[in-house]
C-alpha cells in the first residue's frame, strides 16, 4: 500500500486532507468524512484500512489543519464546526469530488462515502446532496441526522432523503446515550416510506464510537464494523455494474 498525508492544500481549490491507496491501478474511491476533531490519527488508519481493503480512501480536511483534542477540546470543535455549517462543508465536499475526477490513480465515478460521529451525518446529507456522484455510503453512529434536541444545534437531514440513491449502511452503539432508539426508528421510518435501499445495525454492549475504544466489545463490534463495511462497499462500488 502506498499513502501520503497533505500537508498544505492539492490545488488552487483549496481541497487537502490524507490519502491512502493500494499499489498498482486505479481503485474506487471512498471519501472519509470526519469526526469533529479533525483529520486525526483515527481518521487517518480509517484511509489505511479502507486502502487494506482495495479502496483509494481520502479524509478530506475542511478544518484547513486544525485539529482538537477529543478529551479537553469540544467546545472549540464545536465552535469550528458551526462556523463552517452544513453549507461550507458540502462546498468543500464538491470540490474535493471535482478534484479527485482529475486524478488517474482513483476510480472516481465509483465513489463512497463513509462517516463517523458527525461525520456519519454528514455523509448521510451527501449523499441526499450529490445523488449522482456517491453510489454508496456507511454512517457510523452519525449524531444529528435527525435529532431535535441535538447539543450542537445541527438540523434534521431527513428533509433530503427523496433524493437518495445510493444504497445506505448505518451503524449504532445500543448503549449510546447520545443517539436514542426513537432516532433509529424516525430514520428507518423515513427511509422505507421513500423506498430506499439500507440496512441499519445496532450493536450491542457499546456506545458512542465504539470503533475508536478499547475494550472487548469494542473490539469484537469494531471487527464485525470493519467486515460489513467491506462488504458492504466492495458489493456497491467494486462488484455492482
Amino acid at each position: 500500500m502506498t499513502e501520503k498525508q497533505f500537508g498544505a492544500p492539492l490545488d488552487e481549490s483549496g481541497v487537502r486532507g490524507y490519502f491512502a491507496k493500494p499499489a498498482g491501478g486505479p481503485a474506487p474511491l471512498v471519501i472519509v468524512f470526519m469526526e469533529i476533531w479533525g483529520v486525526n490519527d483515527h481518521m487517518r488508519l480509517v484511509c489505511e484500512k479502507l486502502a487494506g481493503f482495495g479502496f483509494a480512501a481520502f479524509a478530506f480536511d475542511f478544518y484547513d489543519g486544525a485539529v482538537f483534542d477529543a478529551r479537553a477540546g469540544f467546545e472549540a470543535a464545536a465552535a469550528k464546526l458551526r462556523s463552517l455549517g452544513d453549507e461550507g462543508i458540502m462546498d468543500a465536499f464538491g470540490r474535493t469530488v471535482g478534484f479527485f475526477r482529475t486524478r488517474k490513480d482513483v476510480v472516481a465515478d465509483r465513489l463512497g462515502v463513509i462517516g463517523f460521529c458527525n461525520g456519519g451525518r454528514l455523509a448521510f446529507l451527501a449523499a441526499t446532496r450529490y445523488p449522482r456522484d456517491i453510489g454508496a455510503a456507511v454512517c457510523f453512529y452519525g449524531g444529528g441526522i435527525d435529532n431535535p434536541q441535538d447539543k450542537l444545534g445541527r438540523s434534521s437531514v431527513l428533509g433530503g432523503v427523496p433524493h437518495l440513491e445510493a444504497p445506505l449502511m448505518l451503524c449504532y452503539g445500543a448503549q449510546d446515550p447520545s443517539i436514542r432508539p426513537d432516532e433509529h426508528a424516525r430514520i428507518a421510518e423515513t427511509l422505507s416510506g421513500a423506498n430506499k435501499r439500507y440496512t441499519l445495525s445496532v450493536f450491542p454492549d457499546v456506545g458512542h464510537a465504539f470503533m475508536d475504544k478499547a475494550g472487548g466489545a469494542e473490539e469484537r463490534a469494531t471487527e464485525i464494523g470493519w467486515r460489513m463495511t467491506r462488504n458492504f462497499l466492495t458489493g456497491a462500488l467494486i462488484e455492482s455494474p
